[in-house]
Parts: C-alpha cells; structure tokens; sequence
C-alpha cells in the first residue's frame, strides 16, 4: 500500500480573514418605520427658540 499524503495547513495571511468571525456578527436591528409612527425622530427639530440666534435677526433686518 501507499502512504497518504498529508494534507497541508492553510496558512491565512488576510488579516481581515483571519478576525472576520471575531468582528462580523449579527445584529438586531431597530425598525424605523414603527418608530416614526409612533412619533420617535433621532434629529429633533424646531428645540430652539429665536432668542438664541440674535445675530440671525440682525443679518435679516439690516
């Protein structure tokens, strides 16, 4: 009989291979649709008043 060859190890040298499983996971993600219907918005708009930017007036009336 002949001998088996060995089959070699394979030497990755791709760090991105080599940590992949490490870093790559799966996530639960937020569904924005629901949340814009209940009324949630990451960028809250209209929270400030003219009477923080004076200098916006004074640019429009001069």
């Amino acid at each position: 009989m002949a001998k088996k060859k060995q089959q070699l190890e394979v030497v990755i040298n791709n760090f991105v291979a080599k940590h992949m499983h490490e870093v790559n996971k799966s996530q639960v993600f937020v569904d924005r649709k629901k949340n814009a219907k209940r009324g949630y918005s990451k960028h809250r708009q209209g929270r400030y008043s003219d009477d923080y930017r004076p200098f916006l007036c004074a640019a429009i009336f001069a």
